[in-house]
């Protein structure tokens, strides 16, 4: 594979990762960022392969600074869906933190504890 194929298969694979982060398909994500790390293996053999490697053309180059500049905004992308879906689950799931203030009450209280109680039932006085 020359370097040239090596790195049109990464962009290709860079662009299906952006595809699975804005549709937020995590089985689309998985796959992509698989085949994307399998692209990039490849892309540094090619590279190491180069007989010169140390001076890459400059269109090269350029496209090699876009390409760290899209996995840049993928990662950030990336922390933003990670982040997300960490506050959907502390929406749906109590935190093993929260169990005192839970909504149907403590279940690691005895019976007659105010934590046993749902909150909802509780008077406000």
């Amino acid at each position: 594979m020359s370097l040239e194929e090596a790195l049109v298969f990464v962009e290709t694979k860079i662009e299906k990762v952006s595809a699975a982060l804005l549709t937020m398909d995590a089985a689309a994500l998985e796959t992509a960022s698989t085949e994307l790390r399998d692209a990039a293996a490849r892309f540094t053999w090619a590279l190491e392969q180069a007989p010169q490697a140390s001076a890459l053309p400059s269109k090269l180059q350029e496209r090699l600074t876009t390409i760290g500049n899209q996995l840049a905004l993928q990662r950030e992308g990336l922390a933003r869906v990670a982040a997300l879906t960490d506050r959907q689950v502390a929406a749906v799931v109590p935190q093993a933190s929260s169990a005192g203030s839970a909504t149907y009450g403590n279940p690691q209280a005895g019976s007659g504890v105010a934590g046993n109680v749902a909150r909802i039932y509780r008077s406000a006085g």
